[in-house]
């Protein structure tokens, strides 16, 4: 995979072999998009910080550094894909916090975020992922998540009886992805 903007541009990234179906790592335009979306919406990156909820590939947070986020971190549950993660980051020279563990029980115990991004695997329950993400996220900031357009009907959810609904969406082929303010 290549990173699509950013001092990094062109870069390759390397998947974990067999891991490519897998992980369903964000197609290019996807990430293009979303960095787009966010740039007309904050313009500069360096004060900000980003939180890859999901990192699987590795790939949202690489595209993150790659724009000069001021802070990156990433959760990802997979020991082997964890370790190849780490090995591109130290290719790149890039500083992202990386952990081991589960998204859902980490989150608690990190601090805030202006950028939010969720990608669990598809047919995740993303209610309780978005209550526990708009806990972390910064005042003015934004959660981005992406979405099974067949699988998941709409951006919808219920936090403490107020219905979150996206300020933007896209959708890209399979891939929804919506944009939240909370």
């Amino acid at each position: 995979m290549h990173l699509t903007g950013g001092q990094f541009k062109g870069r390759i990234i390397t998947l974990p072999r067999g891991c490519d179906a897998l992980l369903k790592p964000t197609l290019s335009k996807v990430r293009e998009s979303v960095f787009n979306i966010l740039g007309s919406y904050f313009g500069d990156f360096s004060d900000l910080s980003f939180l890859d909820m999901f990192s699987g590939s590795g790939i949202m947070a690489f595209e993150a550094a790659s724009r000069c986020f001021g802070e990156i971190t990433a959760i990802e549950k997979n020991p082997k894909t964890f370790s190849i993660i780490k090995k591109n980051s130290s290719l790149l020279s890039v500083d992202i916090n990386y952990i081991l563990g589960d998204a859902l029980k980490i989150l608690p115990k990190l601090q805030s975020f202006d950028v939010i991004y969720i990608d669990p695997p598809w047919g995740y329950d993303y209610a309780p992922i978005i209550t526990r993400a708009v806990e972390k996220l910064n005042s003015g900031g934004i959660i981005v998540i992406e979405q099974d357009t067949k699988k998941e009907a709409k951006f919808s959810y219920q936090i403490n009886g107020t219905e979150i609904l996206p300020f933007k969406e896209k959708i890209y082929g399979r891939c929804k992805l919506g944009f939240i303010k909370p």
